[in-house]
């Protein structure tokens, strides 16, 4: 897997603004990025001819509780872990905020 950032095109309240989103690549056109609570699974269907992402396509929304998970959590340190390490990985940011 590989980390990337990401620009994408948003529109709000009738702007268009570009979003630096650092992705987690799954495989082609298929990453993981977060917000403040937590990460979206996404499906990059369009870019633009400077590679910024025009279409893309939620597949999931994964929340996470503590929100630390999201905010502790980059995903240059996850690329080497199989599932089973990440998901401990969490469980040790989750147990120091109890």
């Amino acid at each position: 897997m590989d980390v990337v950032t990401l620009k994408y095109l948003y529109h709000f309240d009738r702007e268009y603004e570009i979003v630096e989103k650092q992705a987690l690549v799954i495989v082609p056109n298929t990453v993981v990025t977060a917000n403040d609570e937590g990460w979206h699974i996404e499906v990059i269907e369009k870019k633009d001819a400077d590679g910024i992402v025009l279409n893309w396509r939620t597949v999931t929304n994964i929340t996470f509780y503590p929100n630390e998970i999201v905010t502790e959590t980059d995903f240059t340190s996850l690329k080497e872990l199989s599932v089973a390490e990440m998901f401990q990985r969490f469980a040790e940011v989750s147990k120091k905020k109890a």
